[in-house]
C-alpha cells in the first residue's frame, strides 16, 4: 500500500463493520434502478443525453432509510444500484434505435429491425452483457484510477457530501419531490400526447428564396435542469454547436446548393431539418469520432497499466501478499467469467446474423474494445463526471472500426450492419457503466464502503435495468414512434448513419471532413493552451435540434446568474471591509461555501424536474398504448406555455438564492441585481459574444470547480458538484 493510503481515513473506518448489502438495500436499489432506467430512456430518446441519477437517488434513499433506520453505507449501496439503471438506459437508447432507423429509413427493411417487440430478448442480453462487462473490467482499474491517480471524480465526491449531510437531515428531498411534481405536471399539460394545453415548442421561421433562418426553443423543464447541472461553460459549448450547425451552416448550405434533395424542393421548417439531416449532421459525426480517438490516445498509458495489473493481480491481497483491509477488497476477477460471456454472445450474434464470420469477428471485437473503452470512460468520468462522460464518442469510434473491419472481411452487408450496431450497443453500455461504477467506487472510498459489495450493488442495478429496458423501449416506440418529433433519438440517427455510410460507401465525406477539421482545430487550440473546448459538447450541439439546446443554455445562464448574485452580495456587504489578507481569505471561503450550497440546491431541483418530466413521458406512453386520448386542443397556443415556463425559471432562480435574499434590504437587493446585470453586460462587451467567451475558455470557468480548488489547499478532499 502506498503512503497516501495509510494517511487517508474514510468516514467509516476499515476496522468498523456496518450492515451494507442488506435485504432493504437489494429491493430498494432494484426498484430505483427500474425507475431511473425508465426515466432516462425517455430523456435520452428525447434530447440525446442523460443525467447521472446518483444525487437524486442518494436523496430518495436517505429519506426512505431514515424511516427504516438504515445507515450511510446502506444509502450508498442503494444509490449505486439506482445509478446503474441510468447508465444501462443510456447505453441502450443511444444505440439500439439505430436498428430501427436502418430498417425503416435507410435499407428498405434489409438491415436492422422493423419492430422492437420480437427483439426484447436480444436487447435484454445486450444490456446485461454490456453492464456486467463494465463492472468486471472496472475491477482491475479501480486502484489505478481511484487510488493511484487520485482523480477528482466530481459526482462521487458530491454524493459523499450529500450522504454526509443526510445523516443530519436536509431539505434536498423536498426540493427533489416538489420539482418532480412541477416537471411531471408541465409535461402532462404540454405534451403532444398529453393534455396539450399549449405547444411544447416555441418556434419561428424567416426566409424567402435561398435565404432561410430558423430559431426556437423547447419549453422543457428537464432541459432547464440539464443546463443547470452541466453548467454555463458546457451549456454554452452545446449551444455554440447549435449556432454553428443551425444558424451558420444550414443557411450557408441552403444558399449555396439550394433546398432540393432527391428531386424534392423543401420549404419552411422542413427545409431546415432536411439540410440538417442530409448534410450538417455529419459535421458533428466527424467531430465526435476525432474527439473519441484523441481521448483514447491520451489514455493509452493508463489503459496498458490497467491491462497488466488486471491480468496478473489478486483482488484480496496487495503486491506483497498481505491481506487487504475491508475497504480495499474487490470481487474476484476470473477469466472464465469472460469465457461464458463470449460464448453467450456468440449465440446472440449467430441468432441475429446467421453468419459465422460476422459472429466471431463481432464477439472478439466486443471483448477487446469493451476493456479498452472501460478504461477510457473510467478516466473521463474521474475528470469531468459521469454526466459529461462522452460515451457516444467512443461508441461511434467503435462502430466505425467494426464496420470497416467487417467490410474488409467482405462480410454480408446487411447482417454486418445489424451486428455492428449490437457490438456498439454492448460497448456503449459497458462504457456508461464503467464511468458510473468508478464514481460509485470513489464515493465508497471516501465513505468507507466495501468495494466488492458496491460492485455487487452495481450488478443488481444492471440486472434490474437490463430486464426492463427492452419493454420500456418497445413501449415508447409503440406509443410515440422513435424518430418522430416526440422522440427524435438523435444519437440513434448518428449511429445508423455512420454504419450505413461505411457499408454502402455513401458517407457524406465532405461534411464529415469539415467535422474532422473542426475537431483537429479544437485539439490544436487545447494543445497550445489557447482555449479549452469540449469537442463532444460542440458536436452534440451541431446534431441536436437547435430548440433543444436553447433551454439547456437557459439553465446554464441561470446557474451563472445565481453564482454572480452570491458573489456580488458578499462583495457589497463585506468586500470593502476585507482589507487584510486574512479577512479576504475568510470572505472568499464563505463565498465559496455559499455558492456550493446554492449549486447543490439547484441540483436537487434540476434532478426533480428531469425525473418528473421523464417519468410523466413514460406514464403518458401507457395511456397512449391503452388508447386513452388525453388531448384537449388540436392546435394549442404557444404563449401560455412560454409564460409558465418563464415563471418556472424565475422560481428556480429565486429558490437557489433565497437564503441570501431573505436577510437583504431592498436597497441591497437592487444594488446586487444591478451588479449581476453589469457582470453580464461586461461579459458581452469583453468578447464577440457569450458563445465566443465560452470557446475562449477561462471567462466562463465553473464557479463550483473554482470553489473546490480554493478549498483544496485546506482540505484533503475536494468538494465539487
Amino acid at each position: 500500500m502506498s503512503p497516501d493510503d495509510k494517511k487517508f481515513v474514510p468516514y467509516v473506518a476499515p476496522e468498523k463493520s456496518l450492515p451494507e448489502l442488506t435485504f432493504n438495500v437489494i429491493w430498494l436499489g432494484f426498484l430505483l434502478a427500474v425507475i431511473f432506467a425508465a426515466a432516462n430512456a425517455y430523456l435520452g430518446l428525447y434530447v440525446g443525453m442523460t443525467v447521472s441519477a446518483s444525487i437524486p437517488a442518494a436523496v430518495i434513499s436517505m429519506a426512505i432509510f431514515r424511516a427504516l433506520k438504515g445507515n450511510i453505507l446502506e444509502n450508498n449501496m442503494v444509490k449505486t444500484s439506482a445509478a446503474a439503471g441510468e447508465a444501462v438506459a443510456a447505453g441502450i437508447i443511444f444505440t439500439i434505435p439505430a436498428e430501427l432507423y436502418l430498417h425503416r429509413y435507410l435499407t428498405d427493411g434489409q438491415a436492422g429491425w422493423g419492430d422492437l417487440y420480437d427483439q426484447i430478448p436480444v436487447i435484454t442480453a445486450v444490456a446485461l452483457v454490456g453492464g456486467i462487462l463494465g463492472v468486471l473490467f472496472s475491477i482491475p482499474l479501480r486502484r489505478i484510477l481511484i487510488v493511484d491517480m487520485d482523480l477528482p471524480y466530481p459526482e462521487g465526491v458530491a454524493c459523499t457530501a450529500v450522504l454526509k449531510t443526510g445523516e443530519e437531515g436536509g431539505r434536498g428531498f423536498y426540493y427533489v419531490m416538489g420539482a418532480l411534481g412541477v416537471g411531471g405536471l408541465f409535461k402532462l399539460m404540454g405534451a403532444n400526447r398529453g393534455l396539450r394545453l399549449w405547444k411544447e415548442q416555441l418556434t419561428r421561421f424567416w426566409g424567402t428564396g435561398d435565404q432561410r433562418l430558423f430559431f426556437g426553443t423547447n419549453l422543457s423543464p428537464a432541459l432547464l435542469g440539464v443546463g443547470w447541472i452541466i453548467g454555463p461553460r458546457i451549456a454554452a459549448m452545446v449551444f455554440g454547436g447549435g449556432v454553428i450547425g443551425w444558424l451558420i451552416a444550414i443557411p450557408l448550405v441552403g444558399w449555396y446548393r439550394g433546398w432540393e434533395y432527391g428531386g424534392v424542393t423543401y420549404f419552411g421548417e422542413e427545409a431546415i431539418f432536411t439540410v440538417w439531416h442530409e448534410d450538417t449532421l455529419f459535421i458533428g459525426i466527424g467531430a465526435i469520432i476525432i474527439g473519441g480517438l484523441y481521448t483514447m490516445w491520451k489514455m493509452r498509458e493508463a489503459v496498458f497499466t490497467g491491462i497488466k495489473q488486471g491480468m496478473g493481480g489478486k483482488t484480496d491481497e496487495d503486491e506483497f501478499g498481505q491481506e487487504l483491509p475491508r475497504t480495499e477488497r474487490d470481487l474476484p476477477w476470473k477469466p472464465w467469467y469472460f469465457a461464458l460471456i463470449f460464448i453467450a454472445m456468440l449465440g446472440v450474434y449467430w441468432h441475429v446474423t446467421e453468419s459465422w464470420t460476422i459472429t466471431i469477428v463481432a464477439a472478439v471485437v466486443m471483448l477487446i474494445m469493451a476493456f479498452f473503452f472501460t478504461a477510457v470512460a473510467g478516466y473521463i468520468a474521474g475528470v469531468v463526471g459521469s454526466s459529461n462522460n462522452p460515451v457516444s464518442g467512443v461508441t461511434v469510434a467503435t462502430l466505425l472500426f467494426t464496420s470497416l473491419l467487417l467490410l474488409l472481411l467482405q462480410a454480408d452487408k446487411y447482417p454486418g450492419m445489424t451486428a455492428a450496431i449490437i457490438v456498439a450497443a454492448i460497448i456503449c453500455v459497458s462504457a456508461a457503466i464503467a464511468g458510473d461504477c468508478m464514481q460509485e467506487l470513489k464515493t465508497g472510498q471516501l465513505l468507507g464502503s466495501t468495494p466488492w459489495r458496491l460492485q455487487v450493488a452495481e450488478i443488481i442495478g444492471v440486472i434490474a435495468a437490463g430486464l426492463i429496458i427492452g419493454p420500456i423501449l418497445w413501449l415508447l416506440d409503440d406509443a410515440y414512434g422513435i424518430f418522430s418529433t416526440d422522440l427524435p433519438a438523435p444519437q440513434g440517427v448518428v449511429m445508423a448513419t455512420v454504419v450505413y455510410g461505411v457499408f454502402e460507401g455513401d458517407m457524406n465525406w465532405a461534411f464529415f471532413g469539415i467535422g474532422v477539421f473542426l475537431a483537429i482545430a479544437i485539439i490544436m487550440l487545447e494543445k497550445f493552451n489557447i482555449a479549452q473546448i469540449s469537442i463532444m459538447a460542440v458536436a452534440i450541439g451541431i446534431y441536436l435540434p437547435l430548440m433543444l439546446t436553447v433551454p439547456i443554455m437557459i439553465g446554464g445562464l441561470l446557474r451563472m446568474g445565481a453564482e454572480s448574485f452570491i458573489n456580488n452580495r458578499f462583495e457589497l456587504a463585506e468586500g470593502r471591509q476585507a482589507t487584510t489578507p486574512a479577512a479576504r481569505a475568510s470572505l472568499d471561503k464563505r463565498k465559496d461555501i455559499a455558492r456550493e450550497d446554492s449549486y447543490n440546491d439547484g441540483v436537487m431541483i434540476a434532478s426533480g424536474l428531469i425525473a418528473g418530466e421523464a417519468l410523466m413521458g413514460v406514464i403518458i406512453a401507457v395511456f397512449v398504448m391503452a388508447d386513452f386520448d388525453l388531448t384537449r386542443y388540436n392546435v394549442p397556443p404557444d404563449m401560455p406555455g412560454f409564460l409558465l415556463y418563464f415563471y418556472v425559471v424565475l422560481i428556480m432562480g429565486y429558490i437557489v438564492i433565497r437564503d441570501h435574499v431573505m436577510d437583504m434590504s431592498y436597497k441591497d437587493l437592487i444594488e446586487t441585481t444591478v451588479c449581476v446585470i453589469g457582470d453580464a453586460w461586461r461579459g458581452l462587451l469583453a468578447t464577440p459574444g457569450m458563445i465566443a467567451a465560452a470557446f475562449a475558455g477561462g471567462y466562463w470557468g465553473d464557479p463550483i470547480e473554482e470553489a473546490a480548488e480554493a478549498e483544496g489547499a485546506d482540505e484533503e478532499w475536494e468538494i465539487e458538484e
